[in-house]
């Protein structure tokens, strides 16, 4: 049997970062990785560039179970933090005005290259195509057994990520080490994904992108609004907007999606605007008044919504249709259908409640020895580089303090 003082079970960027601290400490570390390399996952994140932080990374970010943990994290391990950590490696970074941080050569494979140059100074044993078949307690910390090989480790920390892979597969290693260690997780449910909807409209907006607002509603009330560009499919809505609006919309019932087109238009303004491009195009049909301002689609989308007739002249259109018009444009609401799949999402919301571990050193209160890092745990954040922020912090945190 192998022996190791940490076994660190996930090599994504939570685990390597953990690694990488423990090594600097001159602790014996063995990373286990059930794919073919380590990091793979860093490999695609920012559409190749590595969005690795945002300047503006703070609790609000985040789902509201992580906000304690967050402020604790981060009166220390801020992005600031991340950052030098990663110029201390050999990786120069550069912030972009709204906060979010890249290598200066926009390549993600820049930032798993100096990472994993960090390891190897450090020592750490790296394990790949890691099968794990059992993790259990044993006298002075725990026994793992692999396919082929067993290994004794003093301490063990979980970095398995959540159930999403950017890859387009469902990760299934992070719940079947939770099993093994008896551990319960919050709800598991996609983030940062398209959100399905169940809408008549929908099929004639595929493939059409509108600048525009998006608000979430839980049983008719608002919970949050996002701009940006808004991407319409077959079946959903999708945009970093939505994505940001997904946390909610993908788990639970009872959610509506309103799209505004034109947000800094007031009631009367699209009134107005209506009635100047009716005088514009009289007898023409009535989708000409949208002609230069929207899609064709969407302009027949919000007839339909407003069920007014398509094969009409726009001087036809009488104060009722005008003003029911004015409201689409700002109203276009789309239901909410619930979401399991998480081979499109980027995240996964939901993992080991954050109010079990210690937020000083990511140990686990009621059984010691076992640390939870990363997207392991229920806690996850917008687009924009939040993730990795707290997947980088939180090992950086558990490795310089376990």
């Amino acid at each position: 049997m192998k022996k190791t003082d940490v076994a660190i079970i996930g090599a994504g960027a939570s685990g390597i970062a953990c690694a990488c601290a423990l090594g600097k400490r001159g602790k014996n570390v063995s990373l286990f990785e059930m794919s073919d390399r380590v990091g793979k996952k860093i490999l695609v994140t920012g559409n190749g560039k590595c969005n690795l932080s945002n300047l503006f990374s703070d609790e609000k970010a985040y789902n509201e179970n992580a906000s304690d943990l967050i402020k604790i994290l981060y009166s220390k391990y801020n992005s600031q933090y991340v950052i030098d950590f990663f110029n201390n490696i050999g990786l120069l970074t550069k912030a972009e005005k709204d906060g979010r941080v890249y290598p200066l050569c926009k390549q993600a494979s820049a930032v798993l290259s100096v990472l994993r140059n960090e390891l190897k100074r450090q020592g750490v044993d790296e394990i790949c195509n890691a099968k794990i078949k059992n993790i259990k307690s044993v006298d002075g910390g725990f026994e793992i057994t692999l396919e082929s090989e067993k290994y004794f480790a003093k301490q063990v920390v979980v970095a398995t990520g959540g159930k999403a892979d950017y890859a387009g597969r469902e990760n299934k290693n992070s719940q079947s080490v939770f099993d093994m260690l008896n551990l319960k997780t919050n709800t598991l449910s996609p983030t940062l994904s398209p959100v399905l909807v169940d809408s008549p409209y929908i099929k004639m907006l595929k493939g059409i992108r509108a600048d525009g607002k998006v608000t979430l509603y839980k049983n008719g009330k608002e919970i949050k609004s996002e701009t940006g560009e808004i991407q319409f499919t077959a079946n959903a809505l999708s945009g970093i907007c939505v994505f940001n609006l997904s946390r909610i919309a993908n788990r639970y019932d009872d959610c509506f999606i309103r799209v505004s087109l034109l947000h800094d238009y007031s009631f009367a303004e699209l009134k107005a605007l209506l009635k100047s491009r009716i005088k514009l195009v009289e007898k023409e049909n009535v989708t000409e008044i949208f002609t230069g301002l929207f899609h064709k689609n969407i302009a027949l989308a919000l007839l339909k919504y407003t069920d007014i007739p398509t094969n009409i002249s726009a001087n036809k259109l009488n104060e009722k249709d005008i003003e029911k018009l004015a409201n689409a444009i700002n109203e276009f609401d789309f239901v909410c259908k619930k979401k399991t799949d998480f081979s499109n999402a980027q995240a996964t919301s939901g993992g080991i409640d954050t109010k079990l571990i210690n937020p000083n050193t990511f140990e686990l209160k009621d059984k010691k020895g076992v640390f939870i890092i990363g997207e392991a745990l229920d806690v996850d954040g917008d687009c924009g580089g939040y993730n990795l922020q707290f997947a980088f912090a939180s090992g950086l945190c558990a490795g310089e303090n376990l």
